[in-house]
């Protein structure tokens, strides 16, 4: 496996915990699995882009999308027992993602505490220490943090999509004559 990264984790990371943008979180971590020289659709970032997949719509009330998503990402686990340290979760991620897939139609949504390597925690820390009067502080606002923005939470059904419509209309056409 190529390494992956740094800074494209703490921005992946910064975008899944401390932003909870779930959306972007996908967009980043589909384009480091798209940049690979090789990539398929069993490498580890797809299993990851899941598993964000899930979060955004189980936020969404979608338990449909949610429960498909995660199932999918556990079936390419299992068929592929990635490490999934070197994106920077501990051991203990696939135990969890295992157990919220098995509560997502009975809870509701809640932000998942992911699992992730103290190298993470104090990146992130170092990326917003300006805004916390201590790493403690940081740590325990984080751990409660609930995104609720509306942009955010809607985020696929709000964009501008005008430029993909007109790019369809125009393969369309090139189709037609």
């Amino acid at each position: 496996m190529i390494p992956i990264n740094k800074n494209t984790i703490i921005e992946f990371f910064n975008e899944l915990i401390i932003k909870q943008d779930y959306f972007e979180c996908h967009e980043i971590m589909e384009d480091v699995w798209k940049d690979k020289e090789n990539f398929t659709k069993t490498d580890a970032e797809v299993f990851i882009v899941l598993i964000v997949t899930g979060e955004y719509h189980y936020r969404r009330d979608n338990v449909i999308g949610a429960t498909t998503s995660y199932k999918r990402a556990l079936k390419l686990y299992e068929d592929n027992q990635y490490d999934l340290s070197v994106f920077g979760f501990e051991d203990g991620f696939i135990n969890k993602i295992e157990r919220r897939y098995q509560e997502i139609p009975k809870k509701s949504f809640v932000p998942l505490q992911f699992p992730v390597q103290d190298w993470v925690w104090e990146a992130l820390y170092n990326a917003h220490e300006n805004e916390f009067d201590s790493f403690s502080q940081f740590m325990t606002t984080m751990l409660a943090n609930f995104e609720t923005n509306v942009q955010i939470t809607h985020r696929h059904s709000m964009r501008d999509r005008s430029d993909v419509i007109q790019k369809r209309l125009e393969a369309l056409n090139n189709k037609v004559n």
